[in-house]
């Protein structure tokens, strides 16, 4: 089987220019957790997801100290809703993470399973002749189990 017959193919995606005031009602609304960043040829450029707009830890550099995080600015966790008041106007661009992985859609899904597990993914975008075409989420690996029984 390969990642062309399980994938999605009506992936909400985003722009580097949308607003996260857009991205979240997209969240939101379509009860997703991430989008694919792409620019105007469907080439992936990113990927945002809901863990980019919450708040983090990281820590100081050169220090065992960790500090929370917000929009890579340190924040107090009691401003948060300052800071997102703030964020509504930054962009995809601003939070989105350069990190993920794209498998192409004749890659077996055999491959895709043993990617995801070894490096704990919860998706990877499939593309076809370096262009968005899907993507594949654990969900969608649960319910090929499920339709194969």
């Amino acid at each position: 089987m390969r990642a062309e017959q399980i994938m999605t193919t009506d992936v909400t995606t985003v722009h580097t220019d949308t607003t996260i005031e857009e991205v979240t009602r997209l969240f939101t609304t379509r009860r997703i957790g991430s989008m694919p960043v792409v620019d105007d040829d469907d080439r992936v450029v990113g990927v945002v997801t809901d863990e980019e707009l919450y708040t983090s830890e990281k820590g100081i550099p050169f220090s065992a100290v960790r500090v929370p995080v917000l929009f890579e600015k340190w924040a107090r966790p009691e401003r948060a809703a300052e800071i997102y008041a703030n964020a509504r106007q930054n962009t995809a661009k601003d939070v989105m993470s350069y990190e993920y992985v794209c498998v192409d859609a004749n890659t077996s899904v055999g491959h895709i399973t043993q990617l995801m597990v070894e490096q704990n993914l919860h998706r990877v975008l499939v593309t076809r002749n370096d262009r968005l075409a899907g993507i594949i989420t654990r969900l969608d690996l649960i319910r090929m189990l499920a339709d194969s029984g």
